[in-house]
Parts: C-alpha cells; structure tokens; sequence
C-alpha cells in the first residue's frame, strides 16, 4: 500500500512553492495589493528563497507505485515569514520516461528520476505572511500547464484591503493573475486608502 521511502527534498520544495503560488503570489497581480517587484511579504516561498522549509502534518504516506506522496492532517509549511496550511497537501509525480526532460531539471539533491507533475491541497487553504493572506477551498498546481489554480471562495487580502472571486487562475511564467466570479456572484474589490499598511 505504501512505502516508508521519504520524499526527496526536491518533492517538498516543489509542493510548498506551488502552493504558495496558488494564492500568495497572485497578490501581485492585483494592482492595489501590489509589492514593488517581487520582494514582498510572499517572497518567503517564492522560488528564489534559500530559507529552510518545514513542512509538519498529522501523517505523511508515500503511495511509489501509484507516483504520489500525501501529507495529511493540520498540514502547515513554513519557509521565512510565510506560512501555508492546508488539510490535505499531494504531490504527484511523474516516473522515468513519462517526462524524461523535466526530471533531469527536477533530481535536486536526492539524484531520482522522478519529477513534479501537480500538486493538490485541500482547504481549506490559507497562506499567511506578515499582513498578506490568500484563502480559497482547494490549490492546484500543474507542472505541465504551468499554472496555479486557487477556487473556492477565493479571497485576496492585504491589510484592510480584500479581493474576492469563485476562481483564481495564477499563469507561473507569465506571473498573471485572473480572478474569475462564479454563478451569480461578480468578482469584489475593497480598497481602503493606506489599508494596505
């Protein structure tokens, strides 16, 4: 059912970078919440970080033939002065010949064969650092597509100042955020002048 084989440092990396991509990062991609450049509060798990990650959950399995790892129970990952949690965190990963090229860039430390595919956290997922905070129900993060999916009662927040939407769409190369309404719901800006301090 599973191994005991501990992920590489790789697989942890990847899973608490795309996750904070899914809603912390997006923050710059909403005017009015904007940092100067990328040197923000959220910068703690961008992918420029070399601070330490700490990922602490109730269980951790590693499912090798089924290429997936599931961090389960109070999931909270930690990297500088952010902070992610979640219910649920599982990475999956794509095996030797499936995305040859990408696991070459992809072996880090551990040297496996083995690369990041997408990751999925379950919500409620909260990322939180310093006065930014990005929520939603569900966070996912596809390698391939290279993109972040936030949905759920998404909600965009620094400071006083809130945006919310059903839908949050991060494009990762591009660094665009588009924030979709759901059913009868339109997207909603609160802006607060100097909310953001």
């Amino acid at each position: 059912m599973h191994s005991a084989r501990r992920p590489s440092r790789s697989y942890v990396l990847a899973a608490v970078l795309a996750s904070a991509m899914g809603g912390a990062l997006c923050l710059h991609g909403v005017p009015a919440l904007a940092q100067s450049e990328r040197t923000g509060a959220f910068a703690g798990l961008g992918s420029t970080s070399q601070a330490p990650i700490r990922i602490d959950a109730d269980r951790l399995d590693v499912f090798e033939r089924e290429g997936r790892a599931v961090y389960a129970g109070n999931v909270v990952a930690v990297q500088g002065n952010t902070t992610m949690r979640c219910a649920s965190l599982t990475i999956f990963f794509a095996r030797q010949g499936e995305d040859a090229g990408a696991a070459a860039q992809d072996q880090g430390e551990g040297g496996g064969t083995e690369s990041i595919d997408r990751i999925e956290c379950e919500g409620p997922v909260t990322i939180l650092s310093e006065d930014q905070v990005a929520t939603g129900a569900r966070a996912i993060y596809d390698r391939r597509a290279g993109e972040v999916v936030l949905t759920g009662d998404v909600a965009l927040s620094q400071g006083q100042n809130v945006t919310r939407g059903e839908r949050l769409v991060y494009d990762v190369d591009a660094g665009v955020a588009n924030i979709e309404s759901g059913g009868n719901q339109r997207v909603r800006g609160l802006f607060v002048p100097g909310g953001a301090q």
